[in-house]
Order: structure tokens, then C-alpha cells, then sequence
């Protein structure tokens, strides 16, 4: 399962924030009555999250966000924090426990805002072989999950 959730500001109404996905933008807004004002993908295909057992499977799940972006003049509005709750809500109706992510270590303001919705360092393995984004070598990762309540109980798994 993979969705690229879009978050968009619409000029000259009330509640000027929209997100959505599969065909939202050209079906309720369009671009000429507003802008995109941040993306998200989320997906349950785990390729950044470590393989398990001997033949070394894929995860199971677990859904993953990747791609977060703000636009820079749209930032510190609640943006990203919504688009990252409305992954989890994507990822719930998927069946998944949890949703991991990487988050660059030098990047204080995404490490606070997804650590203020509840998601963990995960401590990786000293020599580990795991999974990492495909960015420059010198980043460094934070690997930080999230475990998600069921749709039923409100619980913690």
C-alpha cells in the first residue's frame, strides 16, 4: 500500500488547509484557487526497515513515511503535524501496529515535531547492517517508530 498525501492552502476561505490524496487537488481545489503547501508519502513497503528471519523478509505491519517536505513560507502553521497524523490515520486503516521513519539528525525541528507526537529513537545495533535512505554519506539518521492505537479501542497494541 503506498499514498502520497498532499496538504494544500486555499486562498480566500475560512479553513484554508486541505489534505488529501488520489485525485483531491483536481477534484475539490485545483491549483488555480490555492497552493501546495507540503507532501507526504507513506507506504507499507518497508525497504528502510530491517529485514527479519533467515531468508530475511520484508516487515510486515508497519507502515513508513518518507518524503516529508514543507514549503519554507508555510512552515510553523501545523502542517507537517498534520500530515504525519493523517499518515498514521492511513496507516491504521492498513492494518499496520506501527510506522517508522529516518529523520536527519541535524534536523532539530522535524527530531521535536515527531518526537511531540509520540514517535521513539529506535537504538540500532552497533555494526548493524540495516537499511538506510539513499542521500549523501555523510547524513546521519535518527530510525524513530511510533507505536499506533487500534481503530477500535483507542489502545496501544
Amino acid at each position: 500500500m503506498r499514498s502520497c498525501l498532499v496538504a494544500v492552502t486555499a486562498r480566500g476561505t475560512d479553513d484554508n488547509l486541505f489534505i488529501g490524496s488520489e485525485g483531491f487537488i483536481e477534484g475539490k481545489l485545483g491549483f488555480k484557487r490555492g497552493t501546495v503547501a507540503g507532501i507526504l508519502t507513506v507506504d507499507t513497503v518497508a525497504d528502510y526497515l530491517p529485514r527479519k528471519g533467515p531468508f530475511r523478509l520484508r516487515r510486515t505491519g508497519i507502515a513508513y513515511i518518507s518524503n516529508v517536505a514543507v514549503r519554507e513560507s508555510e512552515r510553523r502553521r501545523g502542517i507537517g503535524r498534520q500530515l504525519v497524523s493523517k499518515a498514521e490515520a492511513f496507516a491504521r486503516r492498513w492494518g499496520c501496529r506501527a510506522i517508522a521513519l529516518h529523520c536527519d539528525v541535524t534536523n532539530v525541528a522535524a527530531v521535536r515535531l515527531y518526537r511531540s507526537q509520540g514517535y521513539k529513537c529506535i537504538r540500532i545495533p552497533e555494526h548493524a547492517n540495516w537499511p538506510q535512505p539513499r542521500t549523501s554519506p555523510d547524513t546521519r539518521f535518527y530510525l524513530m517508530m511510533k507505536l499506533l492505537a487500534t481503530q477500535q479501542s483507542g489502545q496501544t497494541r
